[in-house]
């Protein structure tokens, strides 16, 4: 008994830390975060609803969720596909290989801060982009002018650039570990080229094909810094961007803690069939079933 409670000491001993890391950082901010939303910012009342009548009301906020609907589904499709196409084009044996590996994972490698300028002089009117249409006999276009369908695409394929390196390893990874045999075995019962992607490595892939999804899509939820830096506040909005500018320019914490939980929210929402799709996935039998 004396050793036994010698372990659970040592082992509330190497918890203590993680609890005090959780409560300070993730417990009190939340907690915070929801008494400022549901604070009414003139009255002081608690509780309020009066900071999310502010929002329903802002035609601003209403595109902003619009953003942070569409930029995620968007950039997260684009994400699966090319990471998808890299993983199983890189996967092949051929000298250069690793070479090709590297460069793909260079956008990821660079700090965003970094990647995000880069992009704004690339895509910048008088940019790269600009110069390569000109070269080629186009016309220049102005691809970070807020309101436009061009720049929304813009922020999309930026997002989508920057983080297809993740998506592309994880796919890699589960690649790397289907045996050898299996794709052997379809090629002699004659499934060659599409057939053999479409029938014998997707299924294999679906357990990775959802966690990347569920991990890129929660995380695309939370995008903030690509739309911000390249088109501003109002160029392309998304709940972020709007709590920071409710809170950066309008001084209104409790608008911004309201758009801050309603992004939360949502993320909970959007991530839940995810988490039942990949449990189900990787339940027993599951993937023979797919297969």
């Amino acid at each position: 008994m004396r050793s036994l409670r010698q372990a659970a000491r040592r082992r509330d001993a190497l918890a203590a830390p993680v609890v005090v890391y959780f409560a300070v950082f993730l417990v009190y901010p939340t907690l915070y975060a929801l008494q400022l939303a549901f604070t009414d910012s003139l009255t002081q009342a608690f509780p309020s609803t009066e900071n999310f009548r502010t929002l329903w009301r802002d035609q601003l906020f209403w595109r902003a969720v619009l953003g942070n609907l569409i930029i995620p589904l968007l950039s997260v499709a684009v994400e699966l596909v090319i990471g998808l196409a890299l993983a199983i084009f890189l996967s092949v044996r051929f000298p250069g290989r690793r070479l090709l590996r590297a460069i793909v994972i260079i956008p990821f490698a660079l700090p965003e801060i970094v990647f995000l300028t880069m992009m704004r002089y690339v895509f910048a009117p008088r940019g790269y982009a600009n110069a390569a249409l000109l070269a080629l006999g186009g016309q220049p276009v102005e691809w970070l002018l807020p309101g436009r369908v061009a720049t929304f695409l813009t922020v999309v394929a930026v997002d989508a650039w920057h983080v297809t390196p993740v998506v592309f390893l994880m796919l890699l990874a589960a690649l790397s570990a289907i045996p050898e045999e299996i794709s052997e075995a379809g090629q002699l019962d004659g499934a060659r080229g599409l057939a053999r992607v479409f029938f014998i490595t997707l299924p294999l892939l679906r357990p990775a094909l959802l966690a990347a999804v569920m991990l890129r899509g929660l995380d695309a939820l939370r995008v903030f810094a690509t739309p911000l830096v390249l088109t501003g506040v109002e160029g392309v909005p998304v709940l972020s961007t709007y709590a920071y500018h409710q809170w950066s320019d309008y001084g209104n914490d409790g608008a911004a803690a309201a758009a801050a939980t309603l992004l939360a929210l949502l993320s909970v929402v959007l991530t839940l069939p995810l988490l039942r799709r990949q449990r189900a996935g990787l339940a027993p039998g599951a993937g023979v079933g797919s297969a």
